[in-house]
């Protein structure tokens, strides 16, 4: 954290859940003597097994021995006063009281927690930051695995706040669209009546202009009411009329599918888009639909067809076409040997 980001911003009650996202030890100190904790987050309080309540009531200063205390001096006076950055690697208990090497980094910071909330002015104190090495490895790998990923992917890939801001994307997305991309104008290709009431909150806002119901619209609404909760998922295909080189337009399809998840940094949920066009996949797909009807449609005729036939050679037969044998008519006069009048 730089200084100018660190001493313009003012740590509140209300950020706090972003370092409480981050897989690090990080908690506020005011190096002021008496020594007073300000604030940890929940995984720093795990392995020290403290409450924040307990944590913020430690006696520092009391129990501290001389080295400890003339180690806080300078950091009053380098870090909290002067706005410098301190980087330092240390051991640290960690969890159960198994030693994690960790690189320690100190930053000044400016707040508005437990009794400073009251002032009028923001406190100052120092923000300590603790990356288990074991940690920062598996960022970094992680990181790296990612970025290639999002570098060497053909299809666009997205991240997007939940209202609808762009966070980053690899270069196959600006490809397609631009360094500038949209939610719910480029994924999903709405124009601006079908937006029309789609604010940050997603609630619908009253006013003149006529909304549009489009199945893009519909789209949109069923992703955001799907991604509920982390790991969640969405897919849809969409018909999107796109603006050609020469000002014509044509109608392609476009397969998003979305997934929500947590920013590693803000602890603010984000949502993952993946953008392919399958337009050439949808007409081989329709005209194999085409063939299949087709097929199915010959195979109903030639069963008909089928059956006329065998129903006229039983009618030839002498047999009516349910099955049944027909029978000649008696006649009262039968001949002298016992057959029909007239028979051979």
């Amino acid at each position: 954290m730089n200084l100018a980001a660190a001493m313009s911003t003012v740590i509140d009650s209300e950020n706090l859940k972003a370092f409480s996202a981050l897989p690090l030890f990080v908690y506020i100190v005011d190096y002021t003597p008496p020594v007073t904790n300000i604030w940890a987050n929940e995984k720093y309080l795990a392995s020290q097994g403290n409450s924040l309540d307990h944590f913020c009531k430690l006696d520092l200063w009391g129990t501290a021995s001389d080295a400890d205390r003339g180690q806080w001096r300078s950091r009053l006076e380098s870090v909290q006063q002067n706005g410098q950055t301190v980087v330092e690697r240390s051991t640290s208990p960690g969890i159960l009281g198994r030693p994690v090497t960790v690189e320690t980094v100190y930053s000044p910071v400016r707040h508005r927690l437990g009794p400073a909330a009251a002032l009028a002015e923001p406190a100052t104190a120092v923000l300590v930051t603790q990356w288990p090495l074991e940690v920062k490895t598996q960022l970094e790998s992680y990181t790296l695995y990612m970025t290639s990923l999002l570098e060497c992917s053909p299809y666009p890939l997205c991240f997007f706040t939940f209202d609808g801001h762009l966070i980053t994307c690899n270069p196959a997305a600006v490809a397609v669209f631009g360094k500038t991309i949209w939610l719910q104008s480029d994924i999903f290709g709405m124009g601006e009546r079908e937006r029309h009431g789609l604010g940050p909150d997603g609630e619908e806002t009253a006013g003149s202009a006529r909304i549009e119901r489009t199945e893009r619209r519909t789209a949109y609404e069923n992703m955001m009411d799907a991604l509920d909760s982390d790991g969640a998922t969405f897919n849809v295909d969409l018909p999107i009329r796109r603006r050609m080189e020469d000002g014509s337009e044509s109608l392609w399809y476009c397969r998003v599918f979305a997934q929500r998840h947590q920013d590693p940094i803000t602890g603010e949920p984000i949502i993952m888009v993946s953008h392919q066009d399958v337009t050439n996949l949808r007409k081989v797909e329709g005209e194999l639909g085409r063939m299949e009807m087709a097929e199915h449609a010959n195979k109903e005729l030639i069963k008909q067809h089928d059956s006329d036939v065998a129903g006229s050679l039983l009618m030839l037969l002498g047999e009516s076409f349910n099955g049944r044998g027909f029978r000649f008519q008696d006649t009262d006069e039968e001949g002298e040997d016992g057959r029909p009048p007239g028979g051979a």
